[in-house]
């Protein structure tokens, strides 16, 4: 494939594809992941040629989404659920499926409510942040240098985890005033 990336009728081809091996009709689902991840590289959703005609869709999103022939007609979960092996390919997925800042309908500058909630720890959300803002940390990830997600997460600094005390320091306002007599008089016997 040359530098300037694939004309409309090559990223056709390639959307669709990519449909068959997802639905099964052509190839296997573990050809899925490495298709997905050149759709998103040529942004295939922006204008390709299908069946004699030209789609234009705004963003990732409209291309699973629409009824065919302008998209898939699938549903992202089970596009995601393919590809949540794939470190990579989920973070580019997760950060092409979110919707664009703009302008809310009262004039307001935000988001379309598609992005991910601040402070999450789910898998996806972790393998998107470290791409984005710790590719070293994402890189030793892909290459099996970390056990996990979280361990990346972890050694890049965005999962903090406490330690002992502050553990306990989190839980004694949870304790009943018996429980924490019960705690100190434990503690005192201990000491």
């Amino acid at each position: 494939m040359d530098s300037q990336g694939l004309n409309e009728i090559e990223k056709g081809q390639l959307a669709a594809t990519t449909i068959q091996c997802f639905t099964g009709i052509d190839g296997s689902l573990e050809n899925f992941p490495g298709l997905m991840k050149r759709v998103i590289e040529e942004r295939v959703w922006e204008c390709r040629f299908h069946r004699g005609r030209e789609h234009r869709l705004p963003n990732l999103r409209s291309l699973i989404t629409e009824k065919p022939v302008a998209g898939w007609g699938e549903d992202p979960d089970k596009i995601e659920a393919i590809i949540k092996d794939d470190h990579e390919v989920l973070a580019m997925f997760r950060e092409a499926m979110k919707g664009k800042p703009g302008p809310k309908p009262d004039g307001n500058s935000g988001d379309n409510g598609n992005r991910t909630k601040k402070g999450s720890n789910s898998r996806a959300y972790l393998d998107e942040r470290l791409r984005r803002d710790h590719p070293g940390e994402f890189e030793k990830l892909k290459n099996g240098e970390h056990k996990s997600t979280r361990a990346a997460a972890i050694a890049a600094g965005i999962i903090k985890v406490k330690t002992p005390l502050e553990q306990i320091r989190a839980l004694l306002p949870k304790l009943s005033k018996e429980e924490l007599a019960e705690l100190v008089a434990e503690l005192n016997a201990t000491h």
